[in-house]
């Protein structure tokens, strides 16, 4: 068991299977290596082990990988992965044994405000009044806010996801990621997993958004996968890989990525309307910053702000203003 999953353990009483295998980011041009190294004087200051490493430690660390393509990569081996649903569980369960009722199956239809406070919500099983409400509702967030006339710039992005029967000689690897394209493999339970670029109507690889809607949420993409997107995993997989020459998809599925212009979540209080609060647009991350983000959207809610760490550059006032304390990366 993993020192995370111990923790998680500790926390919950549940236990979460984390698999600390870590994080190995590669880079076929000079300038993705470039771009990789750039926040390293940040993760050092966070006592961050992460490093570059060249041709050869990549291929120690995947075995038999392709790697004559590559200018260079950075891994960090405290990285990993876990399950969603599993921690979720978790955190449910401990949250009930300490009081919390959950409502499920219950649409959230608007916000309810009276002047500049937020009273509570419309539900489909009637309205809920409260002196706090969190906004947490992912790609759904702005339409949701729209309803207390508040603008809040998230937009869903569709995303797919295969996965392939077992391949045995890869079941220990680290989630390795291209940076360039944003194709990245991981084994999964007795599966191994697959994350893929979308691809335009003329073949060209689209890492991340194009760029944001003339209106939010802007449109959502029927989830369905994509049939270019198969063949398209099963010649790269192929490449970067002789395990995969074989490779034969058994599942696939899409999903939304709920985005932001700069590809960072907004979290905290909604200025000008008390007791409103969002937790949203995580860009696909959501999972990693999840325990963090309640913990200090608590704070905020409770005390007035954030305690544990200035979280000030991730208010919905940024987009606002204008201000723009983050560059934008997408995985």
């Amino acid at each position: 068991m993993s020192v995370t999953s111990a923790r998680c353990s500790d926390r919950t009483g549940s236990r979460h299977d984390f698999r600390e295998r870590g994080y190995l980011f590669i880079a076929n041009t000079l300038l993705g290596v470039a771009e990789l190294r750039e926040p390293l004087p940040l993760y050092e200051r966070l006592k961050v082990p992460a490093e570059m490493v060249g041709r050869v430690e990549i291929a120690e660390l995947v075995p038999r990988m392709r790697v004559d393509d590559l200018a260079g990569g950075r891994f960090c081996g405290r990285d990993g992965y876990g399950d969603p649903l599993v921690a979720l569980a978790g955190f449910a369960a401990s949250a009930q044994l300490a009081g919390v009722t959950f409502r499920e199956g219950i649409g959230v239809e608007a916000l309810l405000r009276e002047g500049d406070r937020v009273t509570g919500v419309r539900t489909t099983a009637g309205d809920v009044r409260a002196e706090r409400v969190l906004v947490a509702t992912g790609c759904w967030t702005s339409a949701l806010c729209a309803t207390a006339s508040v603008a809040v710039p998230i937009w869903p992005y569709r995303r797919s996801i295969m996965e392939s029967g077992p391949i045995p000689q890869l079941a220990d690897i680290p989630l390795t990621i291209e940076w360039e394209s944003g194709f990245h493999f991981r084994p999964k339970g007795k599966a191994q997993r697959f994350a893929m670029p979308n691809l335009t109507a003329d073949g060209t690889e689209e890492k991340g958004p194009a760029g944001a809607p003339s209106a939010y949420p802007g449109e959502y993409a029927p989830l369905e996968v994509p049939a270019s997107l198969e063949p398209w995993v099963l010649a790269r997989a192929a490449w970067r890989h002789p395990a995969f020459a074989d490779l034969r998809i058994v599942d696939s599925w899409s999903c939304y990525y709920e985005m932001t212009p700069d590809d960072h979540p907004v979290v905290g209080a909604v200025p000008g309307v008390a007791g409103l609060y969002v937790a949203a647009g995580f860009s696909g991350h959501g999972f990693m910053h999840a325990p963090a983000t309640a913990q200090l959207v608590v704070e905020e809610m409770l005390d007035g702000r954030a305690r544990t760490i200035d979280i000030a550059d991730l208010s919905l006032e940024r987009f606002q203003t204008g201000r723009r304390p983050f560059k934008a990366t997408v995985l």
